[in-house]
């Protein structure tokens, strides 16, 4: 039987090796995700998903996957992961997350996104003015 983290390291190890078909077969065809953090951002079904993944490979064309962590209970997993690239233009692009997918017969069925390009922030500091209001 496939566990949650075995379908966590599948769609990994078929983004890391550009396998579209296989990235996207990871999600269920009613698959439905949310971005708690970027109201309005969602995801229907997965032609919606490969259609994603497709312009991702096209457009960082040595993209490379990594899962960091994983837990999981009942029909839940939570995933820690890391994304990186080189953009068309040269510039590097990395990008990491948590996902909490809702699992259902070895796919992910729903998902809760929280995902962010990595940047330099400013430290901590910058962190605080920008959650109050005073950045200057």
């Amino acid at each position: 039987m496939t566990t949650h983290e075995d379908l966590a390291e599948r769609w990994v190890r078929a983004l890391s090796a550009h396998d579209l078909g296989a990235a996207a077969a990871c999600f269920h065809a009613d698959y439905r995700d949310e971005a708690p953090a970027r109201r309005g951002e969602t995801v229907e079904g997965r032609e919606q998903v490969r259609d994603n993944f497709a312009s991702l490979l096209r457009d960082v064309p040595d993209l490379q996957a990594e899962l960091l962590n994983t837990a999981s209970q009942a029909d839940r997993l939570w995933m820690e992961w890391r994304m990186s690239g080189t953009r068309a233009d040269g510039t590097l692009m990395e990008f990491v997350g948590v996902n909490i997918f809702e699992v259902e017969d070895g796919q992910f069925l729903r998902g809760r996104i929280y995902t962010e390009l990595v940047r330099d922030g400013g430290g901590v500091q910058a962190q605080l003015e920008r959650m109050t209001g005073r950045e200057g």
